[in-house]
């Protein structure tokens, strides 16, 4: 099996694990003020990660001379790198701006969130188009 089919596998697991317990557990347990702090650090972080490991995915992927999961992989990682320093930034910058009062900044807010979780699931479902597409090839 090729290694980037196994990174991929793998970035599917900590995507759903983080969206199946992660980010509604945080909000349950912790206080709204927390839960933001909180998130602050993650974000960066798990998009860091997923950004390391999808880069090895597409390396890997050229590596064994298999283009489209090369680009498709590259492509994802790119994702993980605009999340983390052009939405995410963004979005916190927003997010302070509605929580010092500025109703304005409730709609950028609410449309960059948006982008950054649509962003994220067409991740994920490029990871799962590459798991799945080697599965039923083997």
């Amino acid at each position: 099996m090729q290694l980037s089919i196994l990174i991929h596998a793998a970035n599917i697991g900590f995507m759903v694990m983080f969206l199946a317990v992660v980010a509604p557990t945080v909000f349950k347990v912790l206080s709204q003020k927390a839960a933001g702090a909180y998130l602050r650090k993650l974000f960066p972080r798990m998009f860091m990660f997923g950004f390391i490991t999808s880069s090895c995915a597409a390396l890997a992927a050229m590596f064994d001379s298999h283009s489209p999961n090369a680009i498709i992989s590259a492509l994802v990682a790119l994702g993980f790198l605009g999340n983390a320093f052009i939405l995410t930034p963004q979005i916190n910058k927003y997010r302070d701006a509605l929580l010092d009062g500025d109703a304005a900044a409730k709609t950028m807010f609410g449309r960059l969130h948006f982008i950054s979780v649509a962003v994220f699931l067409v991740q994920l479902l490029a990871s799962g188009y590459i798991v799945i597409t080697a599965y039923l090839s083997s």
